[in-house]
Order: structure tokens, then sequence, then C-alpha cells
């Protein structure tokens, strides 16, 4: 029993310890999923290429020999791809930094949430996942245009920002759960000076 409180009480004194620790910067990368598609892909024509090539009942080594040299640099390209993705969003301890909407500080933030889109398409359900931005002042718009496509998207979902969870290297609620840390950071911070 009292190994178990000692426990408690060393996890709660890290706790706090990490609560006062400073927020890391955090750079959240396209998801490597579409390379590694592109990969496996690379590697199935390849594969096919030799197939057609060398063993196929009517062979045809010049086919074969193309379709094996265009999925090499497939494969290469699609690597190197994996290797440089780009980043989606930073964080920092001061703003969040999006690569479509630009900076963002924490404390403009108002809502942050998980919206979770169903749809039923050709028999097959599919599910897209969705953080969902309000904001406590409005983006400054870059034209006319972008002004009135700006305020549509606000009537009509009534968020500002919206980021797809299927653009990103983590889960929406991990996202979620990082900004909502740095929010109250970010207002814990304002409000001490």
């Amino acid at each position: 029993m009292s190994i178990a409180i000692k426990e408690h009480s060393d996890t709660t004194r890290a706790d706090v310890e990490s609560m006062n620790a400073p927020l890391p910067n955090i750079e959240i990368r396209f998801t490597p999923v579409y390379a590694w598609m592109m990969i496996g892909f690379g590697v199935i024509f390849f594969l096919l290429g030799l197939f057609i090539a060398l063993l196929a009942h009517h062979r045809n080594l010049g086919f074969g020999l193309v379709l094996c040299l265009i999925s090499i640099p497939a494969v290469i390209g699609a690597n190197y791809w994996r290797k440089h993705l780009h980043v989606v969003a930073q964080m920092n301890p001061q703003q969040l930094v999006l690569r479509r909407d630009g900076p963002i500080g924490w404390d403009n933030i108002a809502v942050i949430e998980n919206k979770v889109l169903h749809s039923f398409n050709h028999g097959a359900r599919h599910r897209s996942e969705f953080v969902c931005l309000k904001l406590k002042t409005k983006p400054v718009p870059k034209d006319r245009w972008h002004g009135f496509f700006l305020k549509a998207k606000s009537a009509i979902i009534g968020y500002d920002v919206i980021l797809s969870a299927n653009d990103m290297s983590c889960t929406a609620d991990w996202f979620i759960a990082e900004c909502r840390k740095r929010m109250a950071a970010a207002s814990g911070s304002s409000t001490a000076h």
C-alpha cells in the first residue's frame, strides 16, 4: 500500500513539473501513406514488367523492360517524397502555423473541435475526420473573392479554419489535445502578465 502511495506521489510530482516545463515546438507533416502506396505500386509494376519480359508465355521483352524502367524512378521518387513530406502544421508556444491558413495565435482560438462526417457512396461507408477552429478575430482576406469565400465558409459551416485529419501524420484527437495544452499555457501566461 505504501508503494502505491509513493508511486502516486511521484507521478503527481512529475505531472506538476511537466506542466511547468515549456512546451516543445512540434512539426506535423503530411501523412506518408500515399508515398508508401506509390512505392508499393512501383514494386508491383516492376515485378509485372519482369514477368512480362522474362516469364510470360508470350514474352514481350521491350514492353517488360519499359515497364521496369518506368517503375524504378517512380519508386525512387516516392521514397524521396516519403523522406521530404511537407509540413502541414507547426506548433510553438506562441502560435499555430498552418500551411494554408498561416499563423494563428493561441489566444485567438475560441473553439477547437473534432467533427466526423459519415457518408455512404456506392455501397461503401466513408468516414472523414476534421479539426475545426473557430477564431475570436476573423482572418484578413487577401482579396474580395477570398473574403467572400471566408464569409460563406463561416456562415455555412460555422468554423473559420478546417483541417482534414487525413492530411496529418497524427490523429485529430492528439492534435486537439496538443492545441488545448498550448491554449491553456498561452492563457495562463497572458493572465500572469
